[in-house]
Parts: structure tokens; C-alpha cells; sequence
């Protein structure tokens, strides 16, 4: 290859890619790239040559007529030589550029794929730190919630602090009022001891006086009071403020003018009436509803009346509690078996 640099323009050689074309250091990419464009130019001479055979025989012809020397011939023969290599040279380039070029597409394909897989990697990147950026503002409002709570909690600890203490102290306050429930339990007791002999003497006079009428004066009705004089006070009634007298229907709620005999005190609050009976029935009743109706009206004031009497019909009783009136007897008259007995 040297001798036939020597003798044949760099054109017309055949393309040899491992073949340096220059002297000394070696040309870099713009003179590798010069010398490919003179191949492609030799190139084309060649297959203009080739394709046009007349040219050939008529060079041939004025070669042959010019130079009939034997080196010319051979030059030529070297020529041919040089053609047919170059175009299996460039065959073999063809068939490694279009491996080359599938290559590249091939590599292309899978730049595209790589750049599609980077764009939703992206894509999910950013989601993954938008939905990082939204767990982190929901963790900061957690954090403020629990800082809230906290401090609730403080405050609901010395609440509880108080509370305990003010437990505390009601259940000091419980156990005087324990000791105090107690000693009013022994009073009560001593009380109803008090009664229960009271009602032994009561039975035992009632017995005596169940003879009389249901009105015998006033010096059976003062007898009364004073008898159950004890059961009043449980009731927290002075018996001895107790007045007997007459009040006048002047607003005609019963009857006006009509008259009618009351014994009674009077508060600033209250109007206390007393009806005072050895035996209660209907028409016992009957006063006692007009009363109540009546005295509210005359006094303007609410109306506290009791009943005291040496015996009671059951019906009766139940009926006057219905309507407020509170009872102090001795006996309950059970109407039931006297119906039975009769």
C-alpha cells in the first residue's frame, strides 16, 4: 500500500479504514472526515467509470496509444484491483452502516422507553411529594391538636385536683352530717316512743268520748288540740296560737253573708286552719272542701289546713290527702268490713 500511495493519487485509492493517510501524527475528525468525502468522490468516479464502458475502452484505447508500456498496464491492472476492493470495501461498510443504523434505532427505542419510564417516574415522584407535603401539613395539624389536648389535659388534671379536694371535703361534711342524721334518728326514736304512748292514750280517751256529738264546744275542741298537741309540733304547729271565730262570706264564693265558725291562726305567709272532729265523715268532707275554697279568697293567702279528729273513714282520709289537707287521727275507720259486717 505505501508503493501504491507513492505512485496513485490519494482519490483513486482504495478506502482502507485502519490505513493512515497522513505523515507524522495522526489527523484528528475533520481530516478523517475530508478523506472519507475524497473516497466517496473516488467512489462515484469508479462506478461512472464502471457504468459507461465506451469511456473505458476509449481511455483504454488512448492509454494504450500513448503508453504502450508495460508499467502502464499494470497500472491499470492495479487499478481494477484497487476498484474491485474498494467496492467489496464499501459493501462491507454498507452492511455495517445498516447494522449501525439498526443499532441506533434500536438504541433510540430504548432512549425513548428510558425518557417515557423517566417521565412517569417523574410524574409519580411529584405525586409522592405532594402527598409528603399534604402528610406533612396533616402532621403538623395533628401536632397542634395533641399540643391542645395536652394542655386540656393539664387542665383537666387540676380540675380533678379540685375536685378531689372539694370530694374531700364533702365527705367531711357528709360525715357530720352523718353524725347529725344520727343523733335526729335518736330523736325520732325518742319521739315516736313519745307517740306510740301518746296514741295508747288516745285510743283509751277516744273510747271514753266516742259518745259525743262531732261538735261538743269549745272545750272539747281546745281538749283535742291539746291531746294532740305533741303530733302538731312534728308538724311544726303551735296549738297554742290556735283562735276560734267567725268569718263572714262577704265575696259570696259559698254563700254571701252566710257564716261560718273557724278555728285558725294566721302567718305572713300562711292561713292555718283546723278542723277539729271526733268522728270525720261526708259531711265532714263537704266543710272541709268549703273551707279551702273560701279562706284563700277572704285572706289572700294560700291555705294550710289539718285535721284532727278521733276517727276517720278510709275513703275520707284518701280524698282529703288528695286535696292537701293533712290528717291527724287516732283511728281509720275501715268502711270495707263495716260494709261486710252490716
Amino acid at each position: 500500500m505505501k508503493s501504491q500511495a507513492g505512485t496513485m493519487p490519494l482519490y483513486l485509492m482504495p478506502y482502507n479504514p485502519t490505513l493512515s493517510y497522513t505523515r507524522g501524527k495522526s489527523r484528528d475528525l475533520k481530516d478523517r472526515k475530508r478523506i472519507f468525502r475524497l473516497w466517496l468522490v473516488r467512489k462515484e468516479l469508479v462506478n461512472k467509470l464502471l457504468s459507461n464502458p465506451k469511456l473505458i475502452d476509449m481511455l483504454v484505447s488512448k492509454v494504450y496509444d500513448k503508453l504502450k508500456e508495460d508499467i502502464i498496464i499494470k497500472k491499470l491492472e492495479e487499478m481494477s484491483n484497487a476498484i474491485l476492493s474498494l467496492q467489496k470495501t464499501v459493501e462491507v461498510q454498507g452492511k455495517r452502516i445498516e447494522e449501525n443504523t439498526t443499532t441506533i434505532n434500536d438504541h433510540n427505542k430504548l432512549l425513548e422507553e428510558v425518557v417515557s419510564l423517566l417521565s412517569n417516574l417523574q410524574k409519580s415522584v411529584d405525586l409522592q411529594y405532594k402527598t409528603l407535603e399534604q402528610h406533612s401539613k396533616t402532621l403538623e395539624e395533628h401536632s397542634k391538636e395533641f399540643v391542645e389536648i395536652e394542655k386540656r389535659l393539664e387542665e383537666q388534671n387540676k380540675r380533678l385536683e379540685e375536685q378531689n379536694k372539694n370530694l374531700e371535703e364533702q365527705g367531711r361534711r357528709l360525715e357530720e352530717m352523718n353524725k347529725t342524721l344520727l343523733e335526729h334518728i335518736k330523736r325520732l326514736e325518742e319521739q315516736s316512743n313519745v307517740i306510740a304512748e301518746l296514741q295508747k292514750v288516745i285510743v283509751k280517751l277516744s273510747a271514753e268520748i266516742g259518745c259525743f256529738t262531732s261538735r261538743a264546744g269549745k272545750g272539747m275542741e281546745r281538749t283535742m288540740l291539746l291531746l294532740y298537741k305533741e303530733a302538731l309540733k312534728l308538724h311544726n304547729v303551735n296549738p297554742d296560737k290556735v283562735v276560734h271565730g267567725k268569718i263572714v262570706d262577704t265575696l259570696g264564693v259559698v254563700e254571701k253573708g252566710r257564716i261560718f265558725e273557724v278555728d285558725f291562726y294566721e302567718t305572713n305567709d300562711y292561713v292555718y286552719v283546723f278542723e277539729i272532729k271526733n268522728f270525720v265523715d261526708e259531711g265532714a268532707f263537704e266543710q272541709i272542701l268549703i273551707r279551702k275554697k273560701l279562706i284563700p279568697a277572704l285572706f289572700n293567702k294560700p291555705v294550710k289546713i289539718y285535721l284532727v279528729a278521733n276517727y276517720v273513714e278510709d275513703w275520707v282520709k284518701e280524698e282529703l290527702e288528695k286535696e292537701g289537707v293533712i290528717i291527724i287521727a287516732s283511728i281509720v275507720v275501715n268502711t270495707k268490713e263495716e260494709e261486710e259486717i252490716n
